[in-house]
């Protein structure tokens, strides 16, 4: 019963925007200036970080293993990939996946439910129910929520880099990965050395009247040298809340401040165990808590507030428990990997309805996950990966709405029990300068929708597959077109929303059919040859079918999901980092451009949904992006050296299915500070025009909705032993 949850905060539909005149005008500079590289590690004054007991490689040598044959060089990947070290996050004042989208092409948010409950969006690909059209996974385990696509609430409090792959990711990936791939690389266990962090910050939003503070830190112990080792890190933050509470309607005078408030605390446990050379076995135990109190979206966001909530308190919280176990082991010629997981979360909200009910909703999800593969680990010609995995999950939601002599129970689940088997091969030609790759996927998954009147099973066998085709004259240029698909489980509603749409007008199902993707691409990543300039380009035509979206129903407030359509997304991904030759300053730029439309629609819907017409634009996407990042580091006096980062990030208008749009906004943002001997404090300042949006725009006003933190300045210490 998302769509009440919905009524009672206002609609948050998110849409494609508008071109940006600067994006435009910079972007057209930089393709006829020169060409332009994909992919890049990003920030080239990062320093290294440290692995076990290996150096991570410089920047012009970074190593990614996204494509699960072991580790390649970032610049001779031939896709749409990013990587991101664990010190260039931090320098850059990137702590979640929320700060991370506004660093990737085509990225954004699509809708914030909590701190902890939060959707994202990446080419095109959109979700506020269903699967994620993203997949995510924490080192080699995934993280899936069962038919409630949220992202991980984790913090990058230790982690080693991460990677990002946008467009479909099929093959390797499977179901879930319709727009891309967040990897998050997490920091191993050193078998030789003790390794800590210890991080401390406080800052003040405005609107709040106390502080935010937090406290993170890791600590790294050999038991056995290089055999065994033991990993702990872990934080805990309090951010002070700043939008009010009226009891009525908005008068002017809260009956409650600052009643937002959010916790966030996590800790991870990692086991590293080498018994012999070649084997290596990996334990983890992961469990965040996001706590919020209210939700992410208010009846206003300039100034911010809820109104109605006749002095009840409401909530967003969420406990999620990870454990998983991974072992590698390598032979003559070739390596095995087992990863196994079990997820087991309960999130949800609660709503205060005026003047003496409530509505909330509640998962529990569990997911168990294993992943065998096995990859060729040769110098070449022949490279290859093959594999099969396994997964039993569900998505239990209990939904209450509570009024006057009303209550409403829609307690359902969504149990899924799916296997594939994937490989992919590739053969390097002419000393390796021309690499053809072919990849496939086959998927079965059996899926069944439960609640108080039954049960709706569905069957479904997908394969998707991969075609590449690379060139690498030398170390410094990449050239590639690849033809990829994806795909994204059908959406599963409930009984309720299917009445909704039928009394609409719309044809509807409670199993809705799976939404595929098709992406050709052609992409090209150079680099000069002293390393100081990474350019890179990416075309891609992304074509999808079966398009899952929210349709408004016939019951007021009780919106459903349907197949509506097709739609075809055409764009640019652009990248450029420039170390300039003055000592210490480094720029970057990334961004995207597309024009996204509807190419059919069915007939019925178009008739009772206005905006979805073939070549309309395409709800619930961004027609582009970008981000602007000036870098500067150098010493200031004998051993210290001062560091800086100032950056824009923007984001393009968003129509929304109820037709309003969410104008365009900038985000500046500021961190600079000093370094001497593992020791760093730094002046964090975020949002600093203090932009208040709506992101989102509700149903109740042109400002309700959702819109960014406020202006929030602060200070953080950070002492680390590597």
């Amino acid at each position: 019963m998302q769509s009440i949850e919905k009524r009672c905060e206002g609609r948050f539909i998110v849409t494609r925007l508008r071109h940006s005149a600067a994006f435009v005008a910079l972007a057209t500079g930089l393709i006829a200036g020169t060409a332009y590289a994909q992919d890049s590690a990003g920030d080239a004054s990062a320093p290294a970080a440290k692995t076990g007991e290996e150096q991570a490689p410089a920047e012009d040598a970074i190593l990614v293993t996204a494509q699960k044959g072991g580790a390649q060089a970032l610049q001779a990947v031939p896709m749409a990939i990013q990587a991101f070290s664990g010190e260039e996050l931090k320098e850059r004042n990137i702590t979640t996946i929320g700060d991370l989208v506004s660093s990737v092409p085509g990225a954004f948010e699509g809708f914030r439910q909590s701190n902890g409950s939060r959707f994202y969006n990446l080419r095109g690909s959109v979700t506020q129910n269903g699967d994620s059209p993203i997949g995510y996974y924490l080192d080699d385990t995934p993280f899936i929520v069962t038919n409630f696509g949220i992202a991980p609430p984790v913090r990058f409090l230790d982690m080693e880099r991460v990677e990002v792959l946008r467009g479909p990711q099929g093959t390797l990936y499977g179901q879930g990965s319709s727009g891309g791939v967040f990897i998050f690389h997490t920091r191993d266990p050193n078998l030789n050395e003790v390794e800590y962090a210890f991080e401390a910050e406080s800052s003040k939003t405005v609107g709040a009247d106390s502080l935010n503070y937090g406290a993170a830190g890791a600590v790294s112990v050999p038991l056995i040298k290089d055999r065994l080792a033991i990993r702990v890190s872990g934080g805990s933050s309090r951010d002070a809340g700043w939008a009010d509470a009226y009891f009525g309607p908005y008068d002017g005078t809260p009956d409650q401040k600052g009643v937002n408030s959010a916790k966030n605390d996590d800790i991870r446990v990692v086991a590293l165990f080498r018994p012999w050379d070649n084997v290596s076995i990996r334990a983890q135990y992961w469990n965040f808590q996001p706590r919020q109190n209210f939700t992410g979206f208010t009846a206003s966001v300039k100034p911010p507030y809820f109104e109605n909530t006749a002095g009840q308190d409401g909530y967003s919280n969420g406990d999620f428990t990870l454990w998983s176990l991974t072992a590698t082991a390598d032979f003559d010629g070739f390596s095995v990997t087992s990863a196994t997981s079990h997820l087991e979360g309960v999130f949800g909200i609660n709503i205060p309805l005026s003047p003496s009910g409530s509505f909330s909703s509640q998962f529990l999800p569990k997911m168990f996950a294993q992943e065998v593969r096995v990859n060729s680990t040769t110098d070449g010609p022949l490279h290859w990966v093959v594999g099969g995995s396994y997964q039993d999950g569900q998505g239990p939601q209990v939904n209450a709405l509570v009024l006057p002599g009303l209550l409403i129970n829609a307690d359902n689940n969504t149990i899924t029990k799916n296997y594939a088997f994937f490989g992919e091969v590739s053969y390097d030609l002419f000393d390796g300068k021309l690499v053809p790759l072919v990849g496939l996927r086959t998927y079965h998954d059996d899926r069944s929708f439960a609640d108080g009147n039954g049960s709706v099973p569905t069957k479904e066998n997908v394969e998707t597959w991969r075609l590449n085709l690379s060139y690498l004259p030398n170390d410094d240029l990449t050239m590639f077109v690849s033809a990829a698909t994806g795909f994204r489980p059908g959406i599963v509603q409930s009984r309720v929303q299917v009445e909704s749409l039928e009394l609409a007008g719309v044809p509807a199902v409670v199993a809705l059919s799976p939404e595929s993707s098709r992406n050709y691409e052609f992409g090209l990543k150079w680099r000069s040859p002293s390393r100081a300039l990474t350019l890179g380009l990416n075309l891609y035509q992304l074509e999808y079918t079966n398009l899952q979206t929210s349709v408004t129903g016939g019951i007021d407030g009780v919106n459903g999901f349907a197949n509506f359509g097709d739609a075809t997304t055409r764009g640019i991904d652009l990248e450029v980092h420039w170390r300039t030759p003055i000592e210490g300053l480094n720029l970057g730029f990334v961004g995207n451009i597309n024009d996204s439309k509807y190419d059919t629609v069915n007939e019925v819907i178009a008739v009772t949904q206005p905006l979805l017409r073939p070549g309309a634009r395409l709800l619930n996407t961004l027609s582009n992006n970008y981000r602007v990042d000036v870098n500067y580091n150098r010493e200031i006096a004998k051993d210290f050296d001062g560091f800086g980062n100032l950056s824009l990030s923007h984001s393009g208008d968003r129509l929304q299915a109820s037709g309003i749009t969410a104008e365009p906004y900038n985000i500046l943002s500021l961190t600079m500070g000093v370094r001497h001997d593992g020791w760093e404090l730094a002046f964090v300042a975020n949002n600093l025009t203090d932009e208040r949006g709506p992101t989102f725009v509700g149903t109740t006003g042109p400002l309700s909705g959702s819109g960014p933190t406020p202006r929030t300045l602060g200070l953080r210490l950070r002492v680390t032993s590597w």
